[in-house]
């Protein structure tokens, strides 16, 4: 098996993608049909986009910090 080494900016730098990523595609997908269906507001909206981040983020810092990452700010 190989060692994978990631530098803390590194790591930073992969959350910030993942959030760009996230917010740029809100737009175009299951959020807008929920937003349409339920008649949401680019608020709710944008708090919603946010929630579904938050759990993509948790799930990846607590599978680092499973691999001994310090992912603490």
């Amino acid at each position: 098996m190989r060692a994978i080494i990631i530098e803390e900016d590194r790591f930073a730098e992969v959350l910030a993608a993942m959030k760009a990523r996230a917010k740029a595609q809100h737009e175009n997908s299951f959020l807008r049909v929920l937003q349409e269906r339920y008649k949401l507001t680019p608020q709710e909206t944008e708090m919603l986009a946010d929630e579904v981040f938050r759990s993509i983020n948790y799930e990846f810092v607590r599978w680092a910090q499973s691999h001994g990452a310090s992912c603490v700010r």
